[in-house]
């Protein structure tokens, strides 16, 4: 059975701006972005960034072991996908990874498998309606599950196995609220995208860890 440890972050405005979510079409899944770090770890990073005014967050973390933690209320918007339409309307869910490469643990994976697929029992999705981060902006998040697409789509298969529902073969259908699919952008773009992405350490206000504004505001 899945054990949940309820860890809320304190309400403030760069990680828990406590403002009612629109509705839940989708869960956004990412990778914490920072190899070896603990589930706890990352939820007091994310409680730290009231002090440092950055933003970042998400409902859930699940952890190296498999554990996994409730810094939100599933009601209440998070800041991790980079645009606002989609913070409104989604559940997102960081994953800790051992290496670099960003793949998850076989604990953390089957926890995210029974994560989503209990997201999804509850407000009536289909696995098409879960989504990489990649898939929203083009950001290289979960690593390993963007360059790896066959292990994505697997991913998705085995929570339609657990839901009972059929499996599909579509890596990334378009995300609510976003006018393009991001497997589609052109090299250029991503290109782009990947040498913002090296600004590591570069914490400036409104921005999360890797220089991204997160709140998509």
């Amino acid at each position: 059975m899945m054990n949940v440890e309820e860890r809320l972050l304190s309400v403030n405005p760069y990680s828990r701006p406590g403002t009612k979510l629109q509705s839940v079409k989708q869960i956004v899944v990412h990778w914490v972005g920072n190899s070896g770090s603990s589930a706890i770890a990352n939820r007091n990073y994310f409680e730290s960034l009231k002090d440092k005014h950055v933003y970042a967050s998400s409902q859930y973390i699940v952890g190296l072991n498999g554990e996994i933690i409730r810094c939100i209320p599933e009601n209440e918007v998070a800041y991790h996908a980079g645009n606002g339409t989609v913070n409104r309307n989604s559940i997102g869910i960081e994953n800790c990874h051992p290496g670099w490469d960003g793949k998850f643990s076989d604990a953390t994976y089957n926890s995210l498998v029974e994560l989503c697929a209990d997201i999804c029992g509850r407000y009536d999705l289909r696995v098409d309606d879960i989504v990489r981060h990649y898939d929203v902006t083009g950001k290289d998040c979960p690593r390993y599950y963007v360059q790896n697409t066959s292990a994505w789509l697997q991913f998705k298969n085995d929570v339609a196995s657990r839901l009972g529902q059929a499996t599909v073969n579509v890596v990334a259908q378009e995300v609510k609220g976003i006018h393009h699919i991001c497997a589609g952008l052109m090299k250029g773009e991503k290109g782009k995208k990947g040498k913002r992405e090296k600004r590591k350490g570069k914490e400036r206000k409104g921005k999360d860890r890797t220089g991204q504004d997160r709140t998509g505001q």
